[in-house]
């Protein structure tokens, strides 16, 4: 059974009450019943191995069995600089990267992307985006949900400080392979890596990150979909950083 989410704030005495919205989905959907057991991470990053008490109609009780600390970070944290996909593209990125072990996902406006968010819909993007991400890491036993920040212009997220390494993958250059670029252990503001849209960079987007000493690099010889390369980008700097 995948691990949930819950907050510190809800264990006491070693037993953890659950209430809606978790509530209704392990009784509900999942059917749990008194005896099983279930394994829930706090905002702390801790883990809870537990069996169900009771449960009543409003709420879950479980006793705690055994808490587990999160080990120490072995990788440098990676930042997913994402423009804007349409349709479900962006939500299916968001939920394998999560599944990926990025920290951060920055979805970003550029000059080529088509899907245009008004302030109105940037929440109800952000909320859902959100609870995807939550779903992924549940499903794939992560000690923390990723972080997705606000809907932002290319050009404000690139000026932003403390983006450690900052890697730009284009198509059509002669550059660098993802796969042979340096990747300090022990950087301590992490990876930033920055995906396009389905149009790719503009000229000026290229330059203006050329400016300010972001590394570029390809993925082959091949044009890859927008989020292809997302998901590709991401699998291999997890490789060479021991994480996968």
């Amino acid at each position: 059974m995948p691990v949930f989410f819950i907050h510190s704030t809800q264990v006491e005495d070693e037993v953890v009450t659950i209430p809606d919205p978790l509530f209704r989905h392990l009784s509900k959907s999942l059917r749990i019943r008194p005896g099983e057991t279930l394994t829930l991470n706090d905002e702390q990053n801790r883990r809870y191995h537990t069996t169900i008490l009771q449960i009543t109609k409003k709420a879950i009780y479980a006793s705690v069995l055994r808490i587990q600390e999160s080990p120490l970070p072995s990788t440098p944290r990676i930042t997913l600089a994402q423009a804007l996909l349409k349709g479900e593209k962006m939500s299916w990125v968001i939920q394998k990267a999560t599944e990926l072990g990025v920290n951060t996902l920055a979805p970003l406006i550029t000059e080529r992307v088509i899907p245009r968010v008004s302030p109105a819909h940037a929440t109800t993007y952000q909320e859902r985006w959100d609870r995807i991400a939550l779903e992924a890491a549940q499903q794939s036993e992560r000690w923390s949900t990723p972080k997705i920040l606000p809907i932002q212009a290319f050009q404000e997220f690139l000026r932003q400080e403390n983006k450690g390494i900052q890697i730009m993958l284009a198509e059509r250059q002669d550059k660098t392979s993802l796969s042979a670029i340096d990747l300090p252990s022990d950087n301590p503001n992490g990876i930033t890596v920055f995906i396009g849209p389905e149009g790719g960079w503009t000229k000026e987007e290229r330059q203006m990150a050329k400016n300010l000493n972001v590394i570029f690099a390809t993925l082959g010889q091949g044009i890859l979909r927008a989020e292809t390369a997302s998901l590709a980008s991401l699998a291999i700097l997890q490789a060479r950083l021991n994480y996968l």
